[in-house]
């Protein structure tokens, strides 16, 4: 069985309409969040801290490359469906600058899960927003996935040429695992975003398949739904939902390329 990492990308919260007061809650929780990680990096001991720093340093790379394509994705398909707003605002970029929030970044350092900036869009400058606006939100997790696919051809080749030629052990021990890494980000932040719950890409999905009568509902979720985001992860609550969709896909990919 594979280590799987809890990292979670999601929207920032204030681009979902947020009200300032909830805003100011969530803020506090997250900076609960972060007090109780400081003090469980203190109680773990340097050994156990400084081997979580090296793994995280070992995925970080990875994990920016994963993010940005993600971000890329949805600005290239809006630039494409006839909406010119992400590529005057520089969103048209695999650089990670480009799509990296600060306060978010810091929290996936951190506390193991975090959000980017939003890709904004005009739901105006599209012929049918509604459907358009479902294939802006789709193109992120399926380039996830996309990439996710890629690195599992990358390690099929990998042992491939290892079997004809004979490898070196440890560097080809180090790239499996980069490889691994990267198959296992890039299913994490397709399996997540999938999920219905706003500023998710899946509350986007779920919407547009929604009768028009579940809109009022829809919008107050559009308001309630970071902070109950935030509270599900801190309490492992998306575990029971995100273990099993993690598991599926990472063994399709592996039975895809014939590697277990």
């Amino acid at each position: 069985m594979y280590d799987r990492p809890r990292i979670f990308i999601f929207r920032h919260p204030g681009a979902s309409g947020l009200p300032p007061e909830t805003w100011r809650r969530l803020t506090l929780i997250l900076g609960i969040l972060l007090a109780l990680w400081l003090a469980n990096a203190l109680l773990m001991g340097p050994g156990l801290f400084l081997w979580k720093v090296l793994h995280f340093l070992l995925y970080a790379p990875l994990l920016l490359f994963s993010l940005a394509f993600h971000e890329y994705a949805h600005a290239a398909m809006a630039d494409f469906l006839g909406d010119p707003t992400p590529r005057r605002q520089g969103r048209l970029s695999l650089n990670p600058l480009a799509h990296l929030d600060p306060v978010g970044t810091l929290m996936l350092v951190f506390s193991n899960f975090g959000w980017a900036r939003p890709v904004v869009v005009d739901p105006s400058s599209f012929r049918i927003p509604s459907r358009a606006m479902m294939s802006v939100a789709l193109a992120g997790p399926l380039s996830n996935l996309l990439l996710a696919v890629i690195g599992g051809a990358l390690l099929k080749g990998m042992i491939s040429l290892h079997l004809m030629w004979g490898l070196p052990a440890l560097p080809l021990d180090i790239l499996a695992k980069a490889l691994q890494t990267f198959i296992l980000v890039n299913l994490a932040l397709a399996c997540f975003n999938l999920l219905p719950l706003p500023p998710l890409d899946g509350s986007r999905v779920l919407r547009y398949f929604l009768p028009r009568q579940h809109a009022p509902l829809m919008r107050t979720l559009d308001d309630i739904g970071p902070l109950l985001l935030i509270l599900a992860v801190s309490l492992g609550l998306l575990d029971p939902v995100l273990g099993p969709m993690m598991t599926v896909s990472y063994e399709g990919i592996l039975r895809l390329y014939g590697l277990m």
